[in-house]
C-alpha cells in the first residue's frame, strides 16, 4: 500500500494543474492522513479478526434462525407469534376458546355474545449446544392462557409455561406435550382449543426416545393426576409408551398409557388401575390434499382424552374414575375419536374440516347430570398473506349431552390475524 502512494505521489508532483493548486507540503500532509486511516483499518481488521477466533462477536447459529452466544457453542432462537381472535357466539357464550364441555344443558340466551383477545400470543426461546453426547436441545415457551385478568383496563392475563424442558443423547426431562398426544392426527384450527376426542395434554416427565429407521419408539414417566373423583391422591407416575412412523405421503402413531388411580379421603381409600390405547395417522390424497384421523379408548384413560378431564366430585365431565357407594373406587370407559381433511387451495390458502367425539360411561343413576356425548366441527380457511402474516376465519359447532338426555348446541363464527417473529 506505501509503494502505492509513493507512485500517487510522483504522479500527482508532476502534474501542472496539481502544481498549480497544491503546493507539496500539503499534499505530504494530505497523504500522511491517509496512511494513517490505512493503518487504522488494518489494526481494526486485525483487532476484529482476533475477536472471531476468540469467541467475542455474535455469529449465525447452528440452527435456522438462531445465533451463537459470544465465547459458547450455544446456538439461541427467539421466536413466537401475535395473534387476535374476534369471536362470535350464535347460541352461548363459551369464552375465549371453543370449550365444548362448558356447554349448559339448562338453556341459555339466543341474543348472541362477542368478544376479542389475544391470549394465543406466545413467545420462546430454544438452544442447542454442542457437547461430547451429542447436541444438548433446550425449549422454553409460554402464552398468556393463565389465570387472572380483566377486561376493565389493561385487559391483562397471566404469562404460564407451555414447554420447559431439555433434550440430550434421547433423554428429554421437563414440560411439553405427553408421550400419549397424536400428532399425525391433529388439524390446525383459528379456535385455540381444537377437536375434541383427540389426545391434547402437556405435562413434566421424562422420556426416552429410541430412533428405528424413519420412526421412533419412545417410553415416559409423567406427572400424574386423578380426576372425576374427590380426595384423589396421586401415588405413582403415568407410564406411557408411543411408535411413530412418518414417511413422504403417510404417517403413523400408536400408544398407550397405565395409571394407578386413588384416592383417601380420611375415613375411606381405594386405588384402581386405568389405562388407554391410542392410534392415529395421516395419509395423502394427491398433492394438496391430506385425510387424517385418530381413536382414543380406555378404562380410566380421563384427561389423556381431550375434554374427558370431569369435575372433583363426578357432578359434571366425564373423569377417570368414581366412588362407589361402598367407598371402594371404579374406572370409567372412555373413548374418543377425530377425522379431518384438508387441503391446499394455493401455495398461500388452505382450508381444513375436521370433526371430534368423546363419549363416557359414568353411572346415570349416580351421576344423571355428568356428559355423556361431545362433539365439534371445525371449518377452518387460513390465507398466508406474506410468510410471517396468517389471515385465518373459522365457523365452528359444538354439541352437548348429558347421561340424563339433556343436551346443548352451540355456534361460532371466529377471525383471526397472526404474526410469526
Amino acid at each position: 500500500m506505501k509503494h502505492v502512494l509513493a507512485g500517487v505521489a510522483a504522479v500527482l508532483a508532476v502534474s501542472p494543474a496539481f502544481a498549480q493548486d497544491n503546493s507539496i507540503e500539503a499534499l505530504r500532509e494530505q497523504l500522511n492522513r491517509l496512511q494513517a486511516r490505512i493503518d487504522q483499518i488494518e489494526k481494526s481488521g486485525r483487532e476484529g479478526e482476533a475477536a472471531l477466533k476468540a469467541g467475542n462477536v455474535v455469529t449465525g447459529g447452528d440452527t435456522p434462525g438462531s445465533f451463537k452466544l459470544p465465547g459458547s457453542k450455544t446456538s439461541v432462537q427467539i421466536g413466537g407469534y401475535l395473534k387476535l381472535d374476534a369471536i362470535y357466539d350464535r347460541d352461548q357464550d363459551l369464552g375465549d376458546t371453543l370449550f365444548v364441555d362448558g356447554l349448559s344443558t339448562s338453556g341459555s340466551s339466543k341474543d348472541g355474545h362477542f368478544r376479542m383477545h389475544a391470549r394465543e400470543s406466545r413467545l420462546f426461546v430454544k438452544t442447542t449446544t454442542a457437547t461430547d453426547m451429542g447436541s444438548l436441545r433446550t425449549h422454553l415457551e409460554a402464552d398468556f392462557f393463565g389465570a387472572g385478568g380483566n377486561e376493565l383496563f389493561s385487559n391483562s392475563r397471566n404469562f404460564r409455561i407451555r414447554h420447559a424442558y431439555g433434550e440430550l443423547g434421547g433423554v428429554l426431562a421437563g414440560q411439553t406435550w405427553s408421550n400419549f398426544m397424536h400428532f399425525a392426527a391433529y388439524p390446525a384450527t383459528v379456535d385455540f382449543d381444537g377437536p375434541v376426542g383427540v389426545s391434547f395434554l402437556r405435562q413434566a416427565q421424562l422420556r426416552y426416545t429410541l430412533p428405528l429407521g424413519a420412526g421412533s419408539l419412545s417410553f415416559s414417566a409423567e406427572n400424574p393426576e386423578g380426576t372425576g373423583f374427590a380426595d384423589a391422591k396421586d401415588t405413582a407416575p403415568d407410564l406411557t409408551a408411543r411408535y411413530s412412523w412418518s414417511g413422504d405421503k403417510a404417517a403413523l402413531e400408536a400408544g398407550a398409557v397405565l395409571r394407578r388411580l386413588a384416592y383417601d379421603d380420611g375415613a375411606n381409600d381405594d386405588a384402581v388401575t386405568g389405562y388407554g390405547l391410542m392410534l392415529a395417522g395421516n395419509v395423502a390424497l394427491g398433492a394438496a390434499t391430506r385425510l387424517m384421523g385418530g381413536v382414543i379408548w380406555g378404562d380410566g384413560v380421563g384427561r389423556y382424552v381431550y375434554s374427558a378431564s370431569g369435575e372433583s366430585d363426578g357432578s359434571a365431565g366425564i373423569g377417570a374414575a368414581y366412588i362407589k357407594a361402598d367407598g371402594s373406587l371404579e374406572t370409567i370407559r372412555a373413548r374418543g375419536f377425530n377425522v379431518a381433511l384438508t387441503h391446499d387451495w394455493t401455495s398461500r390458502f388452505s382450508s381444513s374440516l375436521s370433526y371430534g367425539q368423546v363419549r363416557g360411561d359414568r353411572p346415570e343413576a349416580l351421576f344423571p347430570t355428568s356428559t355423556r356425548k361431545l362433539e365439534s366441527i371445525h371449518f377452518s380457511h387460513f390465507y398466508k398473506l406474506s410468510e410471517p402474516v396468517t389471515l385465518a376465519f373459522e365457523v365452528s359447532r359444538a354439541a352437548k349431552e348429558t347421561q340424563d338426555g339433556e343436551s346443548a348446541r352451540a355456534l361460532r363464527f371466529q377471525a383471526a390475524a397472526k404474526y410469526a417473529f
